[in-house]
């Protein structure tokens, strides 16, 4: 695997020469050409991890992806230096990190591309569900929202994400849900509210259609790996 962390370079894919600048991850595979060249006026400079056969796993991503917050990827590449310098720290521990933490900017860069290929005036709708999921939202509110009307805006949405307006707000809430009672106290009844459901029964009929789980039980499979605690 190579991050780029400086300067401009290129690496062959499919034939074709593909420049990469800092932020840039290759995921390499067995056949596949290293960066295989640098602009000499400002060469490129990269974390370079080799990982032996047995530990490395199948291709899941695309080979070029991207790391965007060059901030951390500097603080990321300082501290994996480190510590690979560093023999008291087991390296299996330290392979482990890497791995999954690369993975990890992967995969939240094809989430961040996939949201930014969406028709803006549908970016526009899913800012609104995101940030206003617990009001009250109106689906004539929404299409207006895109300069749609609102049969366009069903259509839009099944189009590009599979799924209706309404649904979509549904998975927003029950995303936010889900944050609340695995991270806080907060009683059933307030969760509901501050999710924008309308009543605490409501809540709890699609929490449970959703997860297959009553948000008590959800909570506590969060909080106690799904063991009951004993009562006192």
């Amino acid at each position: 695997m190579e991050l780029v962390t400086g300067g401009r370079g290129w690496v062959e894919i499919d034939g074709e020469w593909t420049e990469v600048t800092p932020g840039d991850l290759l995921w390499h595979m067995p056949g596949d050409d290293t960066i295989g060249r640098s602009d000499f006026a400002n060469p490129y400079s990269c974390l370079a991890v080799r990982f032996e056969e047995g530990d490395r796993p199948a291709r899941r991503i695309p080979r070029l992806t991207r790391w965007e917050e060059l901030d951390e990827v500097r603080l990321f590449t300082h501290q994996v230096v480190h510590l690979h310098a560093d023999d008291a720290f087991d390296s299996q521990v330290l392979l482990r990190y890497i791995l999954g933490r690369l993975h990890f900017q992967a995969e939240l860069y094809l989430r961040i591309q996939r949201e930014r290929g969406l028709p803006v005036e549908l970016q526009q709708v899913l800012e609104i569900v995101n940030r206003r999921y617990a009001e009250p939202l109106r689906l004539t509110e929404l299409a207006r929202g895109a300069g749609w009307s609102v049969p366009h805006l069903h259509d839009r949405f099944k189009d590009h994400l599979g799924l209706s307006p309404h649904q979509a707000l549904i998975r927003r809430r029950i995303q936010v849900a889900r944050e609340l009672l695995a991270s806080t106290n907060d009683p059933i009844k307030s969760v509901a509210g501050k999710c924008g459901f309308p009543t605490a029964s409501a809540f709890c009929v699609q929490f449970k259609k959703t997860t297959q789980l009553s948000p008590k039980d959800y909570r506590e499979r969060q909080l106690f790996g799904g063991r009951k605690v004993p009562s006192r």
